[in-house]
């Protein structure tokens, strides 16, 4: 296992995570400052023409370069049994690695039993698909119960999909499900979960969901890159420059 040291929870604002498996995307902006952790699924590895056992490869790849940043790895099943055998596995890989687990299976089962398993068992974890408020209540309830019972002092985390909550119900709801998490996390002072902005897909994603209160928005880098454009900016550096010579 890579020998790496536990992920501080402790953050200055809101923290980025990288939605990339990308290592060269990964390093720009690990040298920006603008990477906290990294989050991974199988379509971001499937992008890359990444499958099997370079799966694993790459993901040691990302979290030694990230290191002691979190990276989200996820499940490739949805039964429970094979579940945790693949996250037990994936946990061996690095400190860092977080296991990323859907909140349900494809039919609606509840996946929390084996979610609050993992966790107590000192297994970093990220509860992913998770649409609703009630959806996000009842995953931090599965975290902090587990977490309370683990010497493992580790972040976790709830991804709520915004863009497809906006698609489906508009952007204000997919802002007042944050908020209103936020709030009550911060009521019961479950400071074990962190809430992960994901699903984001424009710079205006970025500009309204960081207003709402997530821990960590989860970010693809073409949003990134789309962020620091502004023609103004660039009209405005070509004057200093022209200014400058003359």
């Amino acid at each position: 296992m890579l020998d790496v040291c536990s992920c501080a929870q402790t953050s200055n604002g809101v923290k980025i995570f990288i939605d990339s498996a990308d290592i060269e995307e990964i390093k720009k902006y690990l040298d920006a400052g603008l990477c906290d952790g990294v989050t991974t699924n199988p379509t971001t590895f499937f992008k890359l023409g990444i499958r099997g056992e370079d799966i694993k490869k790459k993901a040691l790849e990302i979290a030694r370069l990230i290191n002691p940043r979190p990276l989200s790895v996820e499940v490739t099943s949805e039964n429970p049994k094979e579940i945790y055998r693949q996250a037990k596995e994936f946990s061996t890989w690095a400190l860092n690695i977080a296991v990323k687990v859907t909140i349900t299976d494809s039919r609606g089962n509840s996946l929390l039993s084996v979610i609050n398993r993992l966790i107590r068992e000192g297994i970093m974890v990220n509860v992913t698909a998770v649409m609703t408020f009630n959806q996000s209540i009842l995953a931090a309830k599965a975290i902090h119960e587990g977490a309370k019972s683990s010497d493992a002092k580790k972040p976790h985390f709830v991804s709520i999909f915004l863009g497809r909550i906006a698609e489906e119900y508009g952007i204000e709801t997919s802002f007042n499900v944050v908020k209103n998490f936020r709030g009550w996390l911060d009521l019961y002072k479950f400071d074990d979960v962190e809430i992960l902005a994901a699903s984001i897909r424009t710079p205006e994603n970025i500009e309204y969901w960081g207003r709402a209160g997530a821990h960590v928005m989860t970010i693809p880098p073409e949003a990134i890159s789309k962020s620091l454009l502004s023609a103004r900016t660039k009209e405005t550096v070509a004057q200093f420059i022209k200014d400058a010579k003359e």
